[in-house]
């Protein structure tokens, strides 16, 4: 069978399955969501779950249920929760679209470099390296739905210098509506976007080209509206602009961040500046695979791609941290959005590659990719930290345990005190019945007073806690579980409301 290469134009058959294919076995071993593990018990995962359960149910985000990510990302969640509604199934499906998208744009980059049969054999190589990664962390972050965004994003930027051709109406417009998903998903990844006009706007200042940058704006504005509008018509039907301006900009921007702001400017620069380092240095040191292709990539444009080429990597790689790092936290999947750029660190031997399969027939091509194929899906089963969960009994988990007890009342409702959300909404089934359903990364009060009322006034059946027993006048502790989590324990604590 004759394989065309041009992945959108006749829509390859073999590039489209190899993407599926590797997607689905690479995220199947490294995201917790997937069928072979017994639940995803990351608490962010839970919270966009129980928050996409909510919306399907008729809540508003940020008005009725309280959390602090973008529309977007719930949006997915709402989804995958129709698909399957007490697991993470549904966003399993999603993680294998999301990760087929990724090796699509990987594919078409790398037949950029005219690495059009070579490009099978690295390109899952590239998604072992990017799911398996400690940044990936336990699969369903809001980072891993960006990534597809991000990766036509980097095709995009290099198309354009690759031919030396200015951006299309099609594609500025195209590039208006990635950055606006991102943008509605978590808008601490847009610095990948500023990052990406550096270059093409300092071409357009100096051909002064005014009439091409005013048709950019158009164009990638109108992108961003197609999906911002829905976004902002939502919530204006629903009464809730002042909540999410609150919530998703101003709580984000000023409570979130852990930025100095009692020093003078020069001093919170230089402390920005220092905080993204020891980040940086902290993410490359847990995503050492990773960090080194990234600079294999930094590499490889110093020497052969050119000056445009090597600007285009650095503002990219550069503004993309900056904008991730730059609030001050750091948490182990804030580096994922990086990992794009591990891609470029495969080009020089994926070129040396092209050039042996050049002269072999079409079987060493076939055997090159299967074997690659098998490869990656073994260092993804070497290098993911989550496999020692994988095919862990249900029972074993505390979140079980509690619901064979939760279950037995008739509609059940429950309160998630004092922690992030731990799951227990997730395979219960339940839609919380309290604004401020589970504590949040927020310096916000109105969390603690909220859910001490919610206690104080019997608001729900149930409450469960972690780590920590409490005293509650209105509740008795009725059984208490420890799970494993992430190579250490946890111990869960249930109480039932007194008749």
């Amino acid at each position: 069978m004759k394989i065309t290469l041009n992945v959108f134009g006749k829509k390859t058959f073999w590039v489209i399955l190899v993407s599926a294919l590797t997607s689905f076995l690479i995220i199947s071993i490294c995201s917790k969501s997937s069928f072979l593990y017994p639940l995803n018990e990351w608490v962010d995962a839970n919270c966009f779950f129980t928050v996409g359960k909510s919306m399907t149910n008729g809540m508003v985000v940020y008005r009725d249920i309280f959390e602090q990510k973008g529309l977007l990302l719930y949006v997915i969640h709402a989804l995958a929760y129709l698909i399957s509604n007490d697991s993470f199934f549904g966003v399993f499906v999603f993680e294998v679209i999301s990760a087929t998208a990724v090796m699509l744009f990987a594919f078409k980059i790398l037949f950029l470099y005219d690495c059009n049969k070579s490009a099978f054999v690295f390109v899952p190589l590239f998604s072992a390296v990017v799911y398996s990664s400690h940044a990936f962390c336990q699969g369903d972050s809001a980072e891993e739905f960006c990534l597809p965004f991000l990766m036509c994003g980097l095709y995009l930027s290099l198309k354009s210098l690759k031919t030396q051709k200015a951006f299309s109406a099609t594609q500025l417009f195209c590039i208006g509506v990635i950055s606006g998903c991102v943008l509605w998903i978590k808008y601490t990844m847009l610095g990948f976007f500023v990052g990406f006009v550096i270059v093409p706007l300092i071409m357009i200042i100096r051909s002064r080209e005014w009439k091409y940058f005013l048709k950019c704006i158009v164009f990638v504005m109108l992108g961003v509206a197609v999906i911002s509008l829905p976004v902002l018509i939502y919530f204006a039907v629903n009464g809730a602009i002042e909540d999410l301006l609150r919530v998703y900009f101003y709580d984000n921007m000023f409570l979130y961040s852990d930025s100095a702001s009692n020093q003078s400017f020069a001093v919170n620069i230089l402390s920005m500046f220092n905080t993204i380092f020891k980040s940086l240095i902290d993410a490359a040191k847990k995503n050492i695979l990773p960090a080194i292709l990234i600079l294999s990539g930094l590499m490889y444009e110093l020497i052969k791609d050119g000056r445009k080429m090597l600007a285009n990597y650095i503002a990219l790689t550069v503004f993309t941290a900056l904008f991730i790092f730059g609030g001050g936290r750091h948490y182990d999947y804030y580096a994922l959005p990086l990992c794009v750029f591990s891609l470029h660190g495969f080009i020089f031997a994926a070129e040396k590659t092209e050039a042996f399969l050049n002269k072999k027939g079409k079987g060493i091509l076939k055997i090159s990719a299967a074997i690659s194929l098998i490869l990656s899906t073994v260092l993804s089963l070497l290098m993911c930290p989550n496999v020692k969960s994988m095919l862990v009994p249900k029972e074993e988990l505390a979140q079980y345990k509690f619901r064979e007890i939760i279950n037995e009342t008739i509609n059940p409702t429950l309160l998630n005190y004092g922690t992030l959300d731990n799951g227990f909404y997730t395979v219960c089934n339940i839609v919380p019945n309290c604004k401020y359903f589970c504590n949040l990364n927020l310096p916000l009060d109105d969390i603690k007073t909220a859910q001490d009322e919610y206690v104080s006034s019997g608001r729900t059946e149930y409450v469960v806690t972690r780590g920590k027993k409490y005293q509650f006048e209105n509740y008795s502790l009725v059984s208490s579980a420890t799970s494993d989590y992430k190579g250490g324990k946890r111990t869960y604590y249930l109480y039932k409301k007194d008749k």
